[in-house]
């Protein structure tokens, strides 16, 4: 499964601090099988029941493992937002110099925000 990690971090250059939030992912997966050795037993509400046995249909899964990744996908993002990453101090002038670089131009953007959006505004 794949791990959040987010950071806050805080840089001070000349008497002026910056704060920035950082938020990376760690795409490792344990490609084995594990086995379910726990068991949840709660009771929901029959239109929750209908409405996450519906989702689960339409992802091709089953309740227990739609209910499961969902839940597990909540709490690493939760866990991973009181996580701190800590950077060397090399580690972390590289990456608030990349973040102080002007941004870059991106055409098809541009074009993309010049048009009319198809979205009505009333």
């Amino acid at each position: 499964m794949p791990r959040d990690v987010s950071q806050r971090a805080t840089r001070v250059d000349e008497g002026q601090s910056r704060t920035y939030n950082v938020h990376t992912i760690n795409l490792e997966y344990d490609v084995k099988a594990e086995q379910r050795d726990s068991r949840w037993n709660f009771r929901v509400k029959a239109q929750s029941d209908a409405l996450v046995r519906e989702a689960a249909t339409l992802m091709g899964t089953s309740k227990t493992a739609f209910v499961e990744d969902s839940a597990v996908t909540r709490a690493r993002s939760l866990i991973a937002e009181h996580q701190p990453v800590v950077l060397s101090y090399e580690e972390f002038s590289r990456f608030v110099d990349c973040l102080d670089e002007a941004p870059v131009t991106v055409s098809e953007l541009v074009d993309l925000f010049a048009q009319t959006s198809q979205i009505p505004t009333e």
